[in-house]
């Protein structure tokens, strides 16, 4: 299986996307900044390791080292880690406490860290006296974790803050994200879909309104592929879900459904949480 996983994350870094060209957004943003994540990061993958790598450098003060990088990418596509684990992860790690540093020190490295700029003056002496006085740096770190700051890093990056808070950004639609909606939209419905939704669902999907999962239920059990047959519901998931042509346990998966041992909702849920999905949807730069 790691094998596997060190393919797959191979074949991530490789996909490229073409850049978008910029049409019309539908999806309505109050009081937000659009950004458009093509602009610094074309490739949704290397925009990872530019956030995984910057994440090293101001918490370790290194690089990022090959096989951390392929553990967190992992992390992130398969197993649905935010940003906060990624920095707990960071700061609370061996490496990290064997340096012993101060705690103005400290505070200094979750400016850079969380808030992506030098500490201020005052933040600097308010946060090193919070923590001479006894409160702990847990506490200290995750309350940098729930700022708007790093929820705003964290989606111009693609990857979800894990704090809860609405950031004031919004990403625009990408090339890959336009591309998966009409991937799930001819694939399972076989039609393309709309410009209006294209966009709308692309964006989204990027700003995890929606998750790649949902938008596939979506389409999965919209009207048209409800009245399908089982036969037909089960195809389209091999080859959306699965990626791969009905085969192996398919006829056992089909006898299950139409013996009512096995509901469309349970196989949907089966095919998603296998590691293809988490691959197929990362190759369109969203997150399963």
């Amino acid at each position: 299986m790691n094998k596997l996983k060190r393919i797959i994350a191979a074949l991530l870094v490789s996909v490229v996307f073409f850049a978008a060209v910029p049409v019309k957004q539908d999806t309505v943003y109050a009081d937000v900044t659009y950004v458009d994540r093509e602009v610094k990061n074309p490739y949704w993958i290397n925009g990872l390791y530019e956030f995984l790598n910057r994440l090293y450098i101001t918490g370790l003060g290194r690089p990022a080292d090959s096989d951390g990088v392929f553990n967190w990418f992992n992390h992130i596509i398969y197993d649905g880690y935010s940003g906060s684990d990624l920095v707990r992860g960071i700061l609370y790690s061996p490496e990290f406490l064997n340096k012993n540093v101060s705690n103005r020190d400290f505070v200094l490295i979750v400016y850079r860290t969380i808030l992506d700029r030098e500490a201020d003056p005052e933040g600097l002496a308010n946060w090193t006296a919070k923590l001479d006085a006894g409160v702990s740096r847990q506490t200290v770190l995750e309350g940098f974790l729930g700022s708007v700051e790093w929820s705003n890093l964290c989606r111009w990056y693609g990857i979800p803050s894990g704090n809860n808070v609405a950031p004031s950004i919004a990403v625009l639609p990408t090339f890959g994200s336009r591309t998966f909606v009409n991937y799930l939209s001819t694939q399972i419905v076989n039609n393309p879909e709309t410009d209006d939704n294209v966009e709308r669902y692309a964006a989204q999907v990027l700003n995890f309104e929606i998750s790649g999962t949902e938008l596939a239920h979506q389409y999965l059990f919209s009207p048209t592929v409800s009245a399908m047959s089982n036969y037909d519901y089960l195809t389209r998931v091999y080859r959306t879900i699965l990626a791969r042509e009905p085969d192996g346990d398919f006829n056992d998966n089909l006898n299950k459904l139409n013996n009512g041992t096995l509901t469309r909702e349970q196989m949907f849920n089966q095919a998603v949480a296998t590691d293809i999905w988490a691959q197929t949807c990362g190759g369109f730069g969203v997150l399963r």
